[in-house]
């Protein structure tokens, strides 16, 4: 049984694995359907999100580029981001973070990355996390829209991803989202649901401005990485998808 988390090299446990299979099996043919090599969940996919991250920091004190790393990389997207990453750093990290780099390495592998190796951290948060006007903003993302290239191909898949998860197993292509349900196996596991108010409007802390994480903010999971899919697999197959979804005719 072989599972792996797609946009990374990374294996799932055999018991993640096996939760995966557990999950898919009574569902398929109901709420998961199958698309050629793809199994849409149906439900899971549709749980509303509002990713309001410029005022995550505010809400929760922190977000999740702080105190954390992205997951590692593999072909064309790790590719592409070697060739700009030490530009990236040079042109928005005048504070050390380069030279750090170009010393130690972009990567390391701790048991925080499963030994696979990702994006190092500066100074406890990640190295391509930067501050600009009180905003903590990710200098690949700015860098990449500057520049005219595509955010999704240049990030590491799975910062784009979330709150989508997709997993790579012997009966197909898991397409899913975060839930109290596929926590269980998911990359991201239980601790955005149990912290963040993002996929989890229960965690939204009294007195918070009605503008931040506000209730009209909340839309389908899918949207959140919509444009991530499409980028990597091409608009009419989004489009399919976003039928068997009920978003579109």
């Amino acid at each position: 049984m072989r599972s792996r988390y797609y946009g990374t090299p990374e294996q799932l446990k055999f018991s993640d694995a096996l939760a995966v299979y557990e999950y898919i099996v009574p569902r398929l043919n109901k709420t998961i359907i199958r698309h050629g090599e793809y199994l849409i969940d149906t439900q899971a996919l549709l749980a509303p999100v509002n990713l309001d991250c410029f005022h995550c920091h505010l809400v929760h004190g922190h977000n999740c580029c702080e105190q954390g790393q992205p997951y590692s990389m593999h072909g064309d997207n790790l590719t592409l981001f070697e060739e700009h990453a030490f530009t990236i750093l040079e042109a928005y990290g005048d504070d050390g973070r380069a030279e750090e780099a170009r010393e130690k390495g972009l990567y390391e592998q701790t048991a925080d990355t499963n030994y696979y190796p990702s994006i190092r951290k500066y100074k406890g948060d990640c190295l391509y996390l930067i501050e600009d006007n009180g905003k903590r903003l990710c200098a690949i993302h700015r860098y990449a829209l500057e520049r005219k290239l595509d955010p999704a191909k240049l990030k590491p898949f799975s910062c784009s991803l979330f709150p989508l998860e997709i997993i790579e197993s012997d009966l197909g292509l898991l397409v899913t989202a975060l839930t109290s349900e596929t926590e269980r196996f998911s990359r991201w596991g239980d601790y955005y649901r149990h912290r963040y108010s993002c996929v989890n409007p229960k965690r939204r802390p009294k007195n918070t401005p009605d503008e931040y994480f506000a209730k009209t903010g909340y839309v389908p999971a899918w949207m959140w990485a919509r444009d991530l899919l499409a980028s990597y697999w091409g608009e009419n197959t989004v489009a399919d998808m976003e039928v068997l979804l009920g978003l579109s005719k």
